[in-house]
């Protein structure tokens, strides 16, 4: 059985969000706004720590037939370091099932994909600017060698967040990924990737956020690749749940055709001081 069409799938999401309706008085009274922006920026803004579990479901549809679904189960723990910085580790296990093209017969293998485990800090400057950033290892861990990148890899970034008002927050951000070792006959990897995510929150705990992000390919003769996703977030108003949905689109000849994203994102209690 094929799966639904990837812009029906993000239309459906969207409109099961835009669906739950909760009376202002109710959601003002339920959670606080300040908390809930918080959680709403996190999303695209790694700057702010706030401990959480999620599950991501993420379907991505490729040229001639080709699909791939991966449910990642992940975890952040932080922890405050001092009244201006947090520290963090995060864990993500990704389970996948990948479909082949018509050319491959369509064949189906489901597994465990590549374990990310990463460390970071972030610092707040001021009321409205931070600053952090981290470093992951990718583990060639995939149970089976198909649904696996093939190769360890040290991935670091590093971001600068500018709260232009109380609903508009820039977060451009840097990062560069190497392979430290390849397996079956996989090349190195080496690129950079440049972004700037930009979250607008809305009023009843909403949030749209938009991200362009362009790539450059060292290894591939310094190619540039250039991406741009759309997402929509609502906080739900008596437990710390935040709902999300992304749609991305890769240009410049990609294989992949775009990628959807559902999320959801439980957040642990955070003191603020």
């Amino acid at each position: 059985m094929r799966m639904p069409d990837a812009f029906d799938r993000f239309l459906l999401v969207t409109l099961v969000l835009l669906g739950a309706r909760v009376l202002p008085a109710a959601e003002s009274s339920s959670v606080d706004s300040r908390t809930a922006a918080e959680q709403l920026k996190a999303l695209n803004d790694q700057t702010i720590i706030q401990s959480s579990v999620w599950l991501d479901t993420e379907w991505d549809q490729y040229k001639h037939g080709a699909e791939e679904t991966t449910w990642t189960l992940g975890g952040l723990w932080g922890s405050r370091i001092s009244d201006r910085q947090d520290w963090a580790v995060r864990l993500k296990v990704p389970f996948v099932y990948d479909r082949s093209d018509e050319a491959s017969g369509h064949a189906d293998i489901g597994g465990i994909g590549d374990i990310e485990i990463a460390t970071g800090t972030a610092l707040r400057l001021s009321n409205s600017w931070r600053t952090g950033g981290g470093i992951e290892l990718h583990a060639d861990s995939a149970s089976n060698p198909a649904l696996s990148s093939n190769v360890w890899r040290l991935h670091s970034s590093w971001s600068i967040a500018h709260d232009v008002t109380n609903w508009l927050t820039l977060t451009p951000t840097a990062e560069y990924s190497h392979s430290v070792a390849e397996e079956h006959n996989v090349g190195s990897q080496r690129y950079l990737e440049l972004s700037l995510p930009v979250t607008f929150i809305l009023p009843y705990d909403w949030s749209i956020a938009t991200r362009y992000k362009a790539k450059i390919d060292f290894e591939n003769g310094d190619r540039w690749t250039h991406t741009v996703d759309l997402g929509v977030a609502k906080r739900l108003p008596s437990i710390p749940v935040v709902l999300s949905a992304t749609l991305e689109k890769t240009f410049d000849g990609s294989d992949k055709k775009f990628q959807v994203n559902f999320t959801m994102t439980y957040y642990f209690q955070r003191q603020y001081g």
